[in-house]
C-alpha cells in the first residue's frame, strides 16, 4: 500500500488479497525493502498480468522491465496499460486490440429494476456465461464475488450481470456483460449508487454515463495481448472488465 499511495494507484487492501487468491504476486527488493511488484492471474486460456507497480525512488533501474520479464514469459499473456506503462510493454512484445475509457460520476438516474440479486448458487451460470463472453475459465473468481463475506454487490439477468466492489472515492462497476448496449446501460443503473467508476471501451455506454452526470477522465487504458492475435471470447457483449487487473 505504500507503493500504490507513493504511486498514485487506487487499488485497495481487499484488490490485494484478491489478486493473490487468485494467482501468485512477485516482488522485486533491495537494501530499502519492497521497491517493485507484479501480479499474474493464470487462467487456462491465457494469462492477466497486473500491479506491475515500482516505487518512485527506484525508477530508470529498469525494474519494471525486469519483472515483466519473470512474469510473462510462459504462454500468451494479456494486461491493461496505462500511458506511462504501454511503450514498455511494446517493447516486450505487446500490441494493443482494444482500450477503455474511465468513467467517474454520481449517477442521477432511476434503477431499471431489471435485475435481481445473484447468490453463491448462480456461480457455475455466472462463470459460464463469463467463461463466454470473457473468454476466460475463472470459476474461483465467480465463488469470489459471490462470496456475502466480501465486499462486492452481484446482480443479474438472464442473459447479463453487474459487479460492484470498492475503490477509495465509492465503487467500480465491473464486470458488465450484456446481450446489448442498451441492456447494459439497464444494468449500471441498477448497482450505480454514490460515487461510480466505470472503465469502458464501448461508446453508447460511454455517452449514458455522460448524459447521467459522469465525467470523462483523461488517460485511460489500453488492452495488450503477447503470443497472441487478440483476447478470447465474445467481447462485443463484454462493456467493462472485472477488473484493469483481471481483464
Amino acid at each position: 500500500m505504500k507503493l500504490i499511495t507513493d504511486r498514485g494507484w487506487a487499488w485497495t487492501p481487499a484488490q490485494w488479497e484478491l489478486m493473490l487468491v487468485l494467482g501468485p504476486g512477485w516482488g522485486a527488493f533491495d537494501e530499502s525493502g519492497l521497491v517493485g511488484t507484479a501480479m499474474t492471474t493464470p487462467y487456462p486460456e491465457m494469462q492477466a498480468i497486473s500491479g506491475v507497480l515500482v516505487a518512485s525512488r527506484a525508477g530508470r533501474r529498469g525494474i519494471g522491465t525486469r519483472l515483466m520479464s519473470h512474469v510473462s514469459g510462459a504462454g500468451p499473456s494479456t494486461l491493461y496499460a496505462t500511458d506511462m506503462g504501454e511503450p514498455l510493454y511494446a517493447r516486450l512484445g505487446f500490441h494493443p486490440v482494444g482500450a477503455t475509457t474511465d468513467y467517474h460520476g454520481v449517477f442521477r438516474g432511476n434503477a431499471s429494476g431489471v435485475s435481481r440479486e445473484a447468490t453463491p448458487a448462480d456461480a457455475e451460470a455466472l462463470a459460464a456465461l463469463d467463461h463466454e463472453v470473457s473468454g476466460f475459465t475463472r470459476p474461483e473468481l465467480w465463488r469470489w464475488l459471490l462470496d456475502p463475506a466480501t465486499p462486492h454487490t452481484v446482480r443479474m439477468t438472464d442473459s447479463g450481470v453487474v459487479a460492484t466492489r470498492p475503490n477509495p472515492e465509492g465503487i467500480t462497476i465491473g464486470p458488465l456483460i450484456a446481450p446489448s448496449s442498451a441492456e447494459a446501460c439497464r444494468l449500471v443503473s441498477d448497482v450505480a449508487t454514490g460515487r461510480v467508476r466505470v472503465d469502458t471501451g464501448d461508446a453508447d455506454v460511454g455517452a449514458y454515463l455522460l448524459e447521467q452526470g459522469f465525467e470523462k477522465r483523461t488517460g485511460g487504458c489500453t488492452l495488450m495481448v503477447r503470443g497472441a492475435d487478440d483476447v478470447p471470447g465474445d467481447r462485443s457483449r463484454y462493456f467493462a472488465p472485472a477488473s484493469l487487473a483481471l481483464g
